[in-house]
């Protein structure tokens, strides 16, 4: 792909005397627009980011030396890029109204079905139905604290997977336990089944995960300059969309099906004061087959949309959580000490299981949760925003227009790691959030990892709380050590819309003897 573009890139700079006409002028000539890094005629800073993986590292570096509201033209798409608090704070809680649309990118509505999902659906009376039915049934803190046994049960199959590992000795491949962990968990949430067992499922979620989050967070050149939409069919951008479309179509399928099968066997549809135990997958299909009076109505590839869209938003984030957070502790012995001993601490009546109760006084884990948030972010651009009209954000130190359509983009991981906020921020040190009340819940813009306003991810309760009972419970049950052949530990990032760790973790689980404190 680098290899067309370039070329592309060739062909423009040869083709500049088809600009000498071209004038920025006329009516947008009194708009103080935010600083902009100079760009190339007609693709203007697109050659910036082309072959940039981590896009979020590239916008965090020309913001250092462009400014906290940046411009960039990308084609013919006006980009606002904020990296700073009191930026995100104008665009996400000020003029949340004025921000909350998406934009209109091919990859998400190839592979989200016309964007009917929660995360990139337009903002309207369909995207609220959607969101408030999620949160009600699923995402909300009173649906999060009925799924507890579930949570509960989990974290205990997986430390008795580790033990196991640990009492045969070598090298566990963490990542992966993690992976399947939260798999079973909102398999068992959304589906009402649990992935071990069934003959591949849990491939059939990683084609879910992996396929749609790389796509979703790779930059296609069609979506700026809509006449180079060509590029993708050659560099086979959309070939490779395609694919993952039907594979993952083929797996929502199954799941429908299945479900639709189970419903039937029960005489209709589950509705929504049956048991705890529904399965969010029978409340989307209730509400597929059943009019509610409401402005929307799911139809079968609204479902699909939703419930790929959720195992991403929740499964995948608590995923990245866990990792990052376990990396950070096996490199920091310090860290990992302290929270052994307040989880050791917490243990009802001297058993090995922790449960969520006895998390209320652990908050030295809240706090290294927190500085795995603000180091890791889940999705460290958040997702995009569009201003639905013309607006300013105004500041004591800068006034810049933003124009109607623009795309705006929230770099959390650079204002997560802004030294003029944070002491030492490149650091993993948990004790900063000893006694503070920041907290990632929308209300302190130097830390949102989950972004704020409307548009904020409605999984965060689920996400903390999956985290949480696992790390409690792997790092209390065990002590850890790096194998001998990673003692300078891989912190390399993948790319794509989530960002994982992109070299998988090994790690040593050893059963503490009681005189450890154990």
């Amino acid at each position: 792909m680098q290899g067309v573009l370039l070329l592309l890139l060739l062909v423009f700079i040869s083709s500049l005397f088809l600009l000498l006409s071209h004038r920025r002028g006329g009516k947008n000539s009194h708009c103080r627009f935010p600083p902009s890094p100079r760009g190339l005629p007609l693709v203007g800073n697109l050659h910036q980011l082309i072959g940039s993986k981590l896009h979020h590292h590239t916008l965090g570096a020309l913001a250092a030396v462009h400014g906290p509201v940046m411009l960039l033209r990308l084609g013919r798409l006006p980009v606002i890029v904020v990296s700073s608090a009191d930026a995100a704070q104008e665009v996400l809680q000020a003029q949340d109204h004025v921000f909350a649309g998406r934009p209109t990118l091919s990859v998400p509505r190839m592979l989200l079905y016309g964007c009917t999902d929660i995360a990139f659906a337009p903002y309207g009376p369909y995207w609220r139905g959607v969101r408030k039915m999620s949160v009600q049934h699923l995402l909300g803190p009173a649906r999060v604290r009925a799924t507890r046994a579930v949570r509960e049960q989990e974290a205990e199959a997986l430390v008795r997977r580790v033990a196991g590992h640990a009492d045969a000795g070598g090298v566990l491949r963490l990542s992966e336990v993690l992976v399947d962990y939260a798999k079973d968990v909102m398999g068992r949430i959304v589906l009402g089944t649990r992935a071990a067992g069934d003959d591949g499922w849990r491939a059939k979620l990683d084609v879910l995960m992996d396929d749609s989050i790389e796509l979703l967070g790779a930059f296609h050149v069609g979506d700026c300059l809509p006449w180079l939409s060509w590029v993708a069919d050659v560099d086979g951008t959309n070939a490779k969309t395609r694919r993952a479309f039907l594979n993952i179509d083929r797996i929502l399928d199954e799941i429908v099906d299945g479900a639709e099968r189970e419903m039937n066997h029960n005489d209709g549809a589950l509705h929504n004061n049956e048991a705890e135990e529904e399965a969010f997958v029978h409340v989307l299909l209730s509400l597929h087959k059943e009019p509610d009076g409401t402005e929307w109505r799911l139809n079968r590839d609204n479902v699909k949309a939703l419930l790929e869209d959720l195992f991403g938003a929740g499964m995948e984030a608590a995923i990245i959580v866990l990792e990052w957070a376990m990396a950070e502790l096996l490199r920091h012995k310090g860290a990992m000490k302290k929270l052994q001993h307040e989880i050791r601490q917490q243990q009802a009546n001297g058993g090995l299981m922790v449960r969520e109760q006895d998390l209320q006084g652990t908050e030295y884990l809240r706090c290294v949760v927190k500085e795995t948030l603000r180091l890791h972010s889940p999705a460290p651009l958040l997702l995009p925003h569009v201003a639905t009209q013309a607006t300013r954000i105004i500041n004591q130190r800068y006034e810049y227009d933003v124009p109607s359509n623009a795309m705006v983009i929230v770099n959390g991981w650079a204002i997560g790691r802004n030294p003029a906020t944070w002491e030492s921020p490149e650091e993993f040190r948990p004790e900063r959030f000893i006694g503070s009340e920041v907290d990632f819940r929308g209300q302190h813009f130097q830390f949102i990892p989950f972004g704020s306003g409307r548009r904020m991810c409605p999984a965060l309760n689920l996400t903390v709380a999956m985290v949480e009972i696992a790390l409690a419970n792997l790092v209390g049950r065990f002590d850890w050590a790096l194998p001998e052949e990673d003692k300078e530990l891989d912190m390399e990032e993948s790319p794509g819309l989530a960002v994982r760790k992109k070299v998988p973790l090994r790690a040593i689980a050893i059963v503490p003897s009681r005189s450890s404190g154990h």
